[in-house]
């Protein structure tokens, strides 16, 4: 398999030396180079797929909803940037075919009660729990703050979209950012960092890596109860 940080890194030591750039700008450009390139496969694989099953649209949609979220809110990460593909396409194609399907079986006014709730249950978790903690960076309270109102602001924007146009489109489209949001959502709580935890174990046993994970994620899966004080610590005074 691909070694992402290894590829980016022989691009980048090419590019530092073919525009004479200082050597010590070699890790910087590595680092930009491999988000870059991990995007891109992960955005082609990804589209390749729901394209193949006849969800593009609502997986367009859904991203663009949950995407912009999960950078505003954080959330549980993989340890490995293949193991993170794998579980980021299938939640994103799971949501695509999830609400072609349901759009067929809900009424739109069973739609709309049903946004209600979870544009509520996600506001709650947002105040609660946003922004996700992320290991080895500490937040200033000042900092988790901002994060937080942008998370319910984008939130709600969002809300309004979901809600207010649903009946002037293929509201399987709308059903696909609200299951998207709501799938985020789960992300930055302790359940989703335990759930993240357990998958990406896992997909590592599968591979044959001996299903390691992070200290931090396993500490979130095996002590769901210590999050709120994981939370308070990050607070720097």
């Amino acid at each position: 398999m691909i070694d992402l940080n290894k590829l980016a890194g022989v691009i980048a030591a090419h590019m530092t030396q073919a525009s004479g750039l200082e050597k010590d700008k070699t890790d910087q450009l590595r680092y930009g180079l491999e988000i870059i390139l991990g995007t891109l496969i992960k955005g082609a694989l990804l589209f390749s797929l729901a394209y193949l099953f006849n969800v593009l649209p609502q997986v367009a949609l859904a991203l663009a909803a949950g995407g912009l979220f999960r950078l505003l809110s954080g959330g549980a990460h993989c340890t490995g940037y293949w193991r993170c593909l794998v579980l980021g396409v299938t939640v994103y194609l799971f949501i695509g075919l999830a609400a072609v399907n349901m759009a067929n079986l809900i009424t739109l006014q069973w739609y709309k009660a049903m946004a209600g709730i979870l544009i509520l249950v996600a506001t709650a978790c947002t105040v609660k729990w946003a922004p996700g903690e992320v290991p080895y960076r500490a937040m200033a309270r000042r900092e988790i703050n901002t994060f937080k109102a942008l998370s319910l602001l984008y939130l709600f924007l969002w809300a309004g979209l979901i809600l207010f146009f649903v009946d002037k489109a293929n509201y399987s489209l709308y059903l696909a950012a609200l299951l998207a949001l709501a799938m985020q959502t789960i992300s930055f709580t302790p359940w989703g960092y335990g759930l993240v935890a357990r998958a990406d174990g896992l997909m590592a046993k599968l591979a044959g890596k001996g299903g390691e994970t992070s200290a931090f994620i396993e500490e979130v899966a095996l002590h769901p109860g210590n999050f709120d004080r994981l939370d308070h610590s990050r607070h720097r005074h």
